[in-house]
């Protein structure tokens, strides 16, 4: 029964789409054209009857790699299979054949060239400037001579392999000789029906699938306002009202995402929004990093400034910090107050985390030097940061309730930055001991003082040191990302 099944659904998969069937009635016109052709000179040129034989063949050919360039791609043996049988009912089509790159037979039915002779046959060797080529054979069992049409199956640039149709030639010859005598009195009538109806069967189909074409172009560049405006009652219609639907969906969704990321990091929101039905509480034990920046004299920056003052202090610093943070390879986890939280190696894995904390530490000290320079000059009253930073195992997860939660990290080494950034001076920036055993942070950073702090809620004093500056190799690049960081706020 499951055979079964699998064979319908592998059948209705042979339907031929819309824009194939223009290309049949402009095969249909052409061929047609060419049966007129040959009844006027097949008995004077015999020439022209190989010669028109060889086109049918071409394009039997063709349309066989076009037919199976999916199935090829999918490796759909059944289905291939099926087209080639299907096929070879024809009777005109003496045998057809699905070859791979490789000169392996795919799928064949009826009479085809022994696989054994297929590396043989040319296959590879299509006369310059063609693209389907000819082999004539001998089939001793049956005693008759046949010929072979091969047509590469491409895929954009590259051969995926090659279709075989082989016709018999007395069966051709004959078969063409016996249409022509029979249709010879309606072929122009009929050629002039074809090419109204090839023209008004291509105009109607032609334009609508250059309008979703177009629709689709717009979507991909992120135009998600586009719709198509023409309204049809038939599938194609029906077509379009589905695309202009899967356009506003585009556009919600976007929205949303957008709206989202603005409120949790964006790695976390395109996480949870790809895997939005397991999104639960809890986490996990990871080893990362994680920095703590606080505002120092924030109480009496408050006294002195207006509530809208101070928003908009806080609003152009955090702004900096966040798109530092995103250059840096941190994700910005939270604002706390006057505290911006960041943390690397996690939600995505870094194995330099510890480095990578500290260089953002260290543009973040000169990138706000620059911005106080700035406000100075324009009459504004500058701050200072102090940094702690600490790494170490923490449980990194979805905490909180079922009906509102957050993505954050918790811990003992996540406790240790924050006591950290409170015992920083202004400006300074104040690590653990066990950041000096991370990857490069001892041969890319430039460690100043050592001091043994009693930290709040620890037994014994902690070690710590104190960052003076990275490497000076590194300082180019770290002034062309200030540099960059500043002209784009200010662009913006």
């Amino acid at each position: 029964m499951a055979s079964g099944n699998f064979i319908t659904r592998a059948w209705r998969n042979l339907r031929i789409p819309i824009g194939y069937k223009l290309a049949i009635a402009i095969t249909l016109l052409i061929t047609s054209a060419m049966l007129l052709l040959g009844l006027l000179l097949i008995d004077r040129q015999g020439v022209l009857l190989r010669a028109d034989i060889a086109r049918f063949g071409h394009t039997v050919a063709n349309q066989v790699a076009d037919s199976a360039k999916e199935l090829v791609l999918a490796k759909d043996e059944l289905g291939l299979k099926v087209l080639v049988t299907n096929l070879t009912r024809n009777e005109n089509i003496s045998g057809t054949a699905i070859i791979s790159a490789n000169d392996k037979v795919l799928a064949r039915s009826g009479l085809v060239p022994p696989e054994n002779e297929i590396p043989q046959i040319g296959m590879k060797e299509a006369p310059e400037g063609t693209e389907t080529h000819e082999i004539e054979w001998y089939a001793p069992e049956e005693g008759i001579y046949l010929i072979s049409f091969i047509s590469p199956i491409h895929f954009q640039d590259v051969i995926l392999g090659y279709s075989l149709a082989t016709f018999s030639r007395q069966s051709l010859v004959q078969s063409l000789q016996e249409s022509v005598r029979l249709v010879v009195t309606i072929t122009l009538a009929m050629i002039l029906l074809g090419i109204g109806g090839a023209f008004i069967l291509g105009g109607r189909i032609a334009r609508p699938i250059r309008q979703l074409i177009a629709a689709s172009r717009e979507i991909k560049a992120g135009n998600y306002e586009y719709r198509i405006a023409e309204q049809r009652s038939d599938e194609l219609g029906q077509l379009m009202v589905a695309f202009n639907e899967m356009a506003q969906g585009l556009r919600k969704k976007v929205q949303v995402e957008q709206a989202f990321s603005r409120f949790v990091p964006e790695n976390v929101a395109k996480h949870m929004l790809s895997n939005i039905d397991q999104v639960k509480l809890g986490g996990e034990t990871v080893t990362a990093s994680v920095l703590f920046a606080d505002i120092v004299g924030y109480t009496s920056l408050s006294e002195k400034l207006s509530a809208a003052e101070i928003a908009e202090l806080l609003n152009e610093y955090f702004s900096y910090i966040a798109d530092a943070a995103k250059l840096c390879g941190g994700t910005l986890d939270k604002y706390v107050g006057d505290c911006a939280m960041i943390l690397f190696g996690v939600p995505e894995h870094d194995p330099k985390h510890a480095f990578h904390a500290i260089y953002f530490a260290v543009l973040l000290k000169n990138l706000i030097e620059r911005l106080n320079t700035q406000r100075l000059w324009m009459g504004k009253i500058p701050i200072q940061f102090s940094i702690g930073v600490n790494c170490g195992s923490m449980l990194a997860g979805t905490m909180g309730s079922k009906n509102r939660m957050q993505y954050t990290v918790l811990g003992d080494a996540v406790n240790l930055a924050s006591r950290l950034s409170g015992v920083a001076e202004a400006g300074e920036i104040i690590i653990s001991e066990g950041m000096l055993q991370q990857p490069m942070v001892g041969d890319c950073v430039e460690i100043g003082g050592y001091q043994s702090i009693a930290v709040r809620g620890k037994g014994k004093p902690v070690a710590t040191y104190r960052v003076d500056n990275v490497v000076a190799a590194l300082h180019p690049h770290m002034y062309e990302q200030i540099d960059s960081l500043l002209s784009r706020r200010l662009a913006g």
